[in-house]
């Protein structure tokens, strides 16, 4: 195994879980070493690109890990099913052993506890290589899902001796190394991303891009994109490259047949529908499907994002548009089968409507989103806090939480229009809160709200160099204690997924 190892990208593989003991490390490759080893081993190995770590190392990997998992415990007041079916992604770093993780969280049903146990598995990579973690990690992840759809079944009645294991994660990282040999992009520091942007000709993909670039000067006059057109924007530590793919007809069977070419590792893709116009749905619907095959012929599960463009207000209430929407939200439920297609209706005349639909899309390319929000939900349940949302320093919406309390408070009828709602306003609250912080310092950086009979607390938070924000929705303005005497234990359990999420 250790040869292996150091053939390999790939400083190590560990599997820790929650015991008797806590989190612990149980299966660790390499071994660890003994501290009066270590000195005498780190320099020769360093040389070697091998990893050089001791027991108390590895428990602290753990201890991270499984932290993040089951914060205080609280996660064990959820049934048994619920538990069963919890299976996170992170990115994760380890600064002081200059490592980097993709790690896998979930429960196993073991035999020897009533309750489900918590495990992490670690893919460790040297810190300044973590860009194969990120260019990869769709691969990475189906390899390491399926690993433990068998593996789980090994450890059910008990957890086996290192020796009776080592060949299963040898064949496991005989698969990583495939991945590694035939990488999805070249390994550099740097990491990167690709977003499409298709649909027909005049359906707004083009316009939608530079509202989010706040060009709105070069919306008048704005000629059609002839073929495809390549910008990039710095965002989420990579450079995410934007393919805004030209709409005319002539251009559709390039981007098909050279799918490889246009449609091949793309991260995500937005798809446009211009909503007023009746006449195209049958064309737009037809071009989608084709780009849906080409994807699955590429054996990618690319995040669609449906943008429903030119729903202006001054129509959006009228029973043609209306009617319009519900014929195009059919046909795209028809081909989305396996779950609900995400829907945005956007309008150039208001600018909030794209950002949301845009951060939406943008949230999703974090491996650590999931896991975010599943600690936004212990967070919610510790405080009583109704709805969270998570913002970056811009206002866009990085991760959410809600309980159907939210629903009882705002008196909305269904969960997709509240979080449409503060969505919505969330930028417009965050460009407030700055506007006024600049005429006047406040000791607390924390603004409220009173509306009805809720509160909304809106709070500045700094997470290293970063400012970001979080917006509550509380039904009670005495919970914001309880909300200041956890915010910063939340924080410091999860500062690492932020930063990984927004640096």
């Amino acid at each position: 195994m250790d040869k292996l190892i150091e053939s390999s990208i790939i400083k190590g593989l560990v599997f820790c879980a929650f015991d008797k003991l806590g989190p612990q490390p149980i299966y660790m490759f390499p071994k660890p070493l003994e501290t009066e080893e270590l000195e005498n081993k780190k320099k020769e190995d360093r040389a070697k690109n091998i990893l050089t770590i001791s027991l108390r190392e590895y428990i602290q990997i753990a201890i991270k890990n499984i932290s993040l998992l089951i914060g205080d415990g609280a996660v064990y007041n959820k049934e048994i099913n619920i538990l069963k079916n919890y299976q996170y992604f992170g990115i994760i770093p380890f600064p002081d052993l200059q490592l980097t993780s993709l790690t896998f969280f979930h429960f196993i049903d073991t035999k020897s506890t009533e309750m489900p146990t918590a495990s992490a598995f670690c893919i460790l990579i040297d810190e300044k290589k973590r860009s194969f973690l990120y260019n990869n990690i769709n691969r990475l992840k189906n390899i390491v899902i399926d690993f433990f759809s068998k593996f789980d079944n090994k450890i059910t009645a008990e957890f086996q001796p290192q020796e009776k294991v080592e060949s299963d994660f040898k064949r496991l990282l005989r698969k990583i190394i495939t991945i590694e040999h035939t990488p999805s992009t070249p390994i550099s520091s740097q990491r990167k991303m690709k977003i499409l942007f298709a649909g027909l000709d005049n359906s707004g993909k083009t316009s939608f891009l530079l509202s989010i670039d706040r060009k709105f000067s070069k919306l008048i006059g704005l000629s059609p994109t002839r073929g495809a057109d390549v910008s990039s924007i710095e965002a989420l530590g990579a450079t995410i490259f934007l393919w805004d793919l030209g709409g005319q007809k002539q251009y559709h069977e390039r981007y098909l047949s050279k799918a490889q070419i246009y449609l091949f590792e793309a991260d995500l893709l937005f798809y446009f529908i211009d909503i007023r116009d009746k006449d195209r749905f049958e064309e737009s619907i037809e071009y989608l499907n084709n780009m849906k095959k080409a994807l699955a012929q590429l054996e990618q599960k690319t995040p669609i994002i449906y943008v429903l463009s030119k729903g202006d207000s001054d129509i959006i209430q009228s029973k043609e548009i209306k009617s319009h929407i519900k014929s195009v939200t059919s046909k795209l439920a028809k081909l989305s089968p396996d779950k609900p297609p995400e829907i945005y209706i956007t309008s150039l005349f208001q600018i909030f409507s794209i950002l949301r639909a845009f951060s939406s899309g943008i949230a999703k390319l974090s491996p650590n989103r999931n896991l975010v929000e599943h600690n936004l939900r212990e967070f919610s349940s510790a405080t009583g806090a109704s709805l969270i949302l998570l913002l970056s320093s811009d206002g866009l919406v990085l991760a959410e939480s809600f309980t159907p309390k939210a629903l009882q408070i705002t008196e909305m009828q269904k969960s997709e229009d509240l979080l449409n709602v503060f969505e919505v306003v969330a930028p417009q609250f965050t460009m407030l809160f700055k506007i006024f912080s600049n005429f006047k310092a406040t000791e607390k950086d924390e603004a409220t709200f009173k509306v009805s009979d809720s509160v909304i607390l809106f709070k500045k938070i700094r997470v290293l160099n970063y400012d970001m924000y979080v917006l509550f929705l509380l039904d009670e303005e005495n919970k914001k204690e309880q909300i200041n005497q956890n915010l910063q234990e939340f924080l410091n359990r999860t500062q690492d997924l932020l930063i990984r999420y927004i640096s």
